[in-house]
């Protein structure tokens, strides 16, 4: 059998995806200062320099842009990365340190899309939709985790995984966590970290003595 090399990049490849990916830094900016509904596609193609119908044809308009940041946040290198952490902790110390630092980068790369996707979502169905489904993705991730915390930490039978990702939410999710300490409050990073990972261990050690 004889194996089929790799077609190789065109120079029209590559500066489609350079186009592409200017639109998307464009948008990530406009939708950033002026919200999603208020940006326009003109804007966005101004701001990257190419015609509003490149915008449409390369990205798939306000839509497919709103959609491509929200695969950027959803799919990041990040959360299998957590995972694969994760599942080579050996203590409950280093799993919260683990989830910690994670959030700690989830934040500094992609507050602004979530935020985005939050304050769009209560207006536009289809950012409703992707939301929905992140939302989906992020819990099924922490149910794994809460399977890891589990071997550290005896939890009672009643506390479900689905608590688990409650109480993870509850303390890093995208309304509070990194986003309200540093962004909201004017916190250090430093100091929000030391207080988000403390809280949550307490939370956790308590929920373990079935003070709850």
């Amino acid at each position: 059998m004889t194996d089929v090399a790799p077609q190789r990049r065109t120079r029209r490849d590559e500066y489609a995806e350079q186009t592409r990916q200017a639109v998307v830094d464009a948008a990530r900016r406009l939708f950033a200062d002026r919200g999603y509904l208020a940006t326009t596609v003109n804007e966005i193609a101004a701001a990257s320099r190419v015609s509003p119908g490149t915008v449409y044809q390369q990205c798939g308009g306000k839509q497919g842009l709103l959609h491509t940041l929200m695969d950027t946040w959803t799919t990041s290198d990040l959360v299998q990365g957590t995972l694969d952490q994760v599942n080579d902790t050996t203590t409950l110390d280093e799993l919260l340190d683990v989830l910690s630092d994670s959030y700690l980068e989830f934040w500094r790369r992609y507050d602004d899309i979530v935020q985005l996707v939050l304050a769009t979502a209560a207006h536009d169905g289809n950012a409703a939709g992707s939301l929905a489904e992140a939302t989906v993705r992020h819990r099924s991730a922490l149910h794994a985790i809460a399977g890891v915390a589990r071997r550290y930490i005896l939890l009672p039978d009643d506390f479900t995984d689905d608590d688990f990702a409650d109480l993870t939410l509850y303390h890093y999710g995208p309304h509070n966590g990194f986003h309200f300490t540093v962004t909201v409050l004017g916190w250090s990073q430093d100091r929000a970290q030391r207080f988000l990972r403390a809280q949550f261990s307490s939370s956790l050690h308590l929920i373990a003595l079935g003070g709850y």
